[in-house]
């Protein structure tokens, strides 16, 4: 007999994370910039297609007829409202965690502050780059174009499931079509713009004189940015 996920409460939060991941990652590029124990920086990249979304809710939805659902006709129907409650089934025990955890990872692009490497302790999991806090994670494989790509959710602290870890200190995004990146989510309290540009390659994956930010925090080290870079010339 299915373990069918009859809770409305879930339901609200995948239909509401749906519309988070909708605004936020769907199709987006996330620039996670890290800083080394040598105090180098570097950078990992990170691209969020819309199949993604199935993977980290934990669930299985089948049609009218019964017949698992694949990652865009679910996400299709989720976002016309048309999933059947009653065709929800949870994978595993696991899938309640991953739900609770859901509606903040939606937020990743402003709310992790460590990446790392997965371990490897659990044999039910199986992903690669772990990036988060110590509330939730979220796990990476890499696909067939060798680009990182979400995989699972976890109600984890990175720190149990993940070595090598770094700290992240600043975080770009930008849509999967633009060539460089704009637009600064995060920036690391005591960290300024001109710490993020200390590695050339992430140097040239910025276009330094369009960046901007929706944070008032962001948007203030960007304007004093501008005033050195203006002073310098």
């Amino acid at each position: 007999m299915r373990n069918f996920l009859a809770q409305k409460e879930f339901i609200d939060i995948i239909a509401k994370s749906q519309k988070e991941f909708e605004k936020n990652l769907k199709n987006k590029k996330l620039m996670f910039i890290y800083e080394n124990k040598d105090r180098t920086i570097d950078q990992e990249e990170i691209f969020f297609p819309t199949t993604s979304f199935y993977h980290l809710t934990g669930i299985k939805a089948y049609d009218s007829k019964n017949k698992l659902l694949n990652s865009y006709k679910f996400y299709e129907l989720l976002q016309a409202g048309g999933i059947d409650e009653s065709k929800l089934e949870v994978k595993d025990k696991t899938t309640y965690y991953k739900l609770e955890v859901l509606p903040q990872l939606m937020k990743l692009d402003r709310m992790a502050s460590m990446i790392g490497n997965f371990t490897g302790h659990s044999l039910l999991l199986q992903t690669n780059k772990l990036i988060g806090n110590v509330n939730a994670c979220m796990g990476f494989i890499k696909n067939e174009q060798n680009v990182y790509v979400p995989n699972t959710a976890l109600k984890k602290d990175i720190r149990d499931i993940a070595d090598d870890r770094k700290k992240i200190i600043a975080v770009l995004k930008k849509d999967i079509n633009e060539k460089l990146y704009k637009n600064i989510t995060y920036l690391k309290q005591k960290y300024q713009i001109i710490d993020i540009l200390k590695n050339q390659d992430i140097n040239e994956k910025i276009d330094i004189n369009k960046i901007y930010s929706d944070d008032k925090f962001i948007d203030k080290e960007i304007c004093q940015f501008m005033i050195n870079k203006e002073n310098k010339q």
